[in-house]
């Protein structure tokens, strides 16, 4: 039998940069990794998911140490980029965009998923890892000192001996079904999703130069962009090799499955709710390069580590929903966590000391996924409206790079002491979310029509992009944190006061226990009307500010 410290099933993402994180921070680990696809695989048109958001930039750069492969292998993105329903959707310019008027700092990036994977295998297999393609897995077999893996490799089955099992299947989650910890979430969605080859460049999609005007790079398609109306919300990715990634996300109550589950239905579908869009794509399946679909996504874990040396990785593990690229995000931490308990079990570390550093990372990562339990269920819903959609694209980000994007960047997300010492904080951190949450859902049924849109003030926008550039203490951190709860109350207060009075509804008292108000500028609000004018009758956009006004 051929044994090795770790065996990891599945080399995509998750599963590759697990095995090169542990080989760099415990160089003498013996480890294979098991892919069922035979690689190379195609550059392109191989896997959903193109989109890497802050925390995985951090992870990939970093961690990872792949920035300058990263940076001229794949395409860098532009922020996220809405364009909320206005009339019949057939001119993007008179659509009331959310977005950013120049790059941020930060790093972010749209991949080719074929590119990266044929690219991590071989570094792996380039630092000793054992990468073996064309391998099916049968059976894992959890033993007391040595598990087993019984694989399909060239027409013969093979058994593998590891002390620890990393489960980075994606949804055919070996171990996740295995040990039945998995779980169904209340997000109810469907999703179809294609891709085109040939690129597709929004800022072509208009000749009003006063729009164009707005976004002076003329670099709009190198966004994370999303058409987005009642009931749905659409993606656009475009890619370094020259495609696009597009996907459609639908509420049945709205849009049911049938209407996107087949490329001449979605088409259809489309010429009647995004118009312009639709006559930019291939009028014919033929033309795609794939299309998929999955008539519900959601799904989490009881638990993701045991002090029986197993973990489970990326979708293996838990996967929310593709707003927000949130996949590639929950891999980096749960590969952080995972990496953390492997390292410290083969080097000796074991006991009560080591249960309570799985219990503790267990809820950190399950911590995450509640608070994206409030963000996604029913939000669909209300995407035809400007004034919450515009809401909800604030509130989300400032409470992303506020605190979990900084968490992971300074690495406290790994020390449970540490974590458990800001839990007063991120409990109120988790109530005050939960109470926007509820609000914004509350608001898709108000009359709000002459309410303005909230949009992020230069100052916080400041804050938000800058702070996770600069390296903090752990009591540095806190006091961050400490900050960005008290910036998110007063955010809160300010947002809640002006939807109630424009719809004429009493002010309701915040229900968790508020910390002080901060005495910042963080909102700006956008004039309705001005906004829906053609856009050379829109105030001008400042030079300096960061945001589309």
């Amino acid at each position: 039998m051929h044994d090795f410290d770790v065996a990891i099933v599945g080399g995509g993402v998750a599963g590759l940069t697990a095995a090169l994180q542990l080989k760099d921070e415990r160089p003498a680990t013996s480890i294979v990794v098991f892919e069922k696809r035979a690689h190379p695989v195609p550059d392109s048109a191989y896997k959903v998911g193109e989109s890497i958001a802050e925390v995985a930039a951090t992870y990939m750069n970093e961690y990872m140490d792949m920035r300058e492969y990263m940076t001229e292998g794949h395409l860098r993105k532009f922020g996220l980029r809405w364009f909320v329903s206005n009339g019949d959707n057939s001119d993007i310019s008179r659509r009331i965009e959310l977005g950013l008027t120049r790059f941020s700092p930060l790093s972010n990036y749209h991949i080719d998923r074929g590119a990266i994977e044929n690219h991590l295998a071989k570094v792996a297999s380039d630092r000793g890892i054992e990468f073996i393609d064309s391998a099916q897995v049968a059976d894992i077999d959890l033993n007391g000192d040595r598990h087993t893996i019984a694989a399909a490799i060239g027409g013969q089955v093979k058994e593998y001996g590891a002390r620890w099992v990393v489960d980075a299947t994606g949804r055919q989650a070996l171990l996740r079904r295995k040990l039945r910890v998995g779980i169904d979430l209340p997000i109810d969605a469907g999703a179809s999703w294609f891709r085109t080859p040939f690129q597709l460049k929004i800022d072509e999609w208009s000749d009003d130069q006063a729009w164009r005007d707005q976004v002076p790079s003329g670099e709009r398609w190198r966004s994370t962009i999303s058409f987005v109306g009642e009931g749905y919300w659409i993606w656009i990715i475009n890619l370094g090799s020259g495609t696009a990634s597009v996907g459609v996300v639908t509420d049945p109550r709205f849009i049911p499955f049938e209407r996107i589950r087949r490329y001449d239905a979605l088409l259809e579908w489309l010429r009647e709710a995004e118009p312009e869009m639709a006559s930019k794509l291939p009028s014919d399946d033929s033309e795609l390069l794939d299309f998929m679909k999955r008539k519900q996504f959601s799904h989490s874990c009881t638990r993701a580590f045991s002090r029986h040396r197993w973990a489970l990785t990326g979708e293996g593990a838990v996967f929310l929903d593709p707003l927000y690229s949130t996949g590639h995000d929950l891999g980096s931490i749960a590969n952080v966590l995972a990496t953390d308990l492997i390292r410290r079990e083969l080097d000796g570390e074991n006991g009560s000391d080591f249960s309570k550093r799985v219990r503790g990372h267990n809820r950190a990562l399950l911590g995450i996924v509640q608070l994206g339990l409030d963000v996604f269920p029913g939000m669909l819903a209300i995407y035809g409206n400007p004034q919450p959609t515009g809401a909800k694209f604030l509130w989300d980000n400032a409470s992303y790079f506020s605190i979990l994007l900084n968490l992971f960047r300074n690495g406290g997300i790994r020390d449970p002491d540490y974590v458990r010492s800001l839990q007063p904080m991120l409990r109120v951190n988790q109530q005050i979310n939960a109470f926007m949450q509820a609000q914004v859902r509350e608001w898709g049924t108000w009359d709000l029509s002459r309410a303005p849109i909230p949009v992020a003030s230069d100052h916080l926008t400041e804050v938000l992009f800058k702070t996770p550039l600069e390296a903090m203490t752990y009591d540095e951190l806190r006091r961050h944190v400490e900050r960005s709860i008290s910036r998110l109350h007063t955010m809160s207060r300010e947002m809640v006061t002006t939807m109630s009075e424009a719809a004429g509804k009493p002010v309701p008292e915040a229900p968790y226990e508020a910390p002080p108000l901060c005495d910042e500028d963080l909102i700006l609000w956008s004039d309705i009307d001005k906004r829906l004018r053609p856009p050379a009758e829109q105030d001008p956009q400042p030079e300096e500010g960061w945001f589309i006004r």
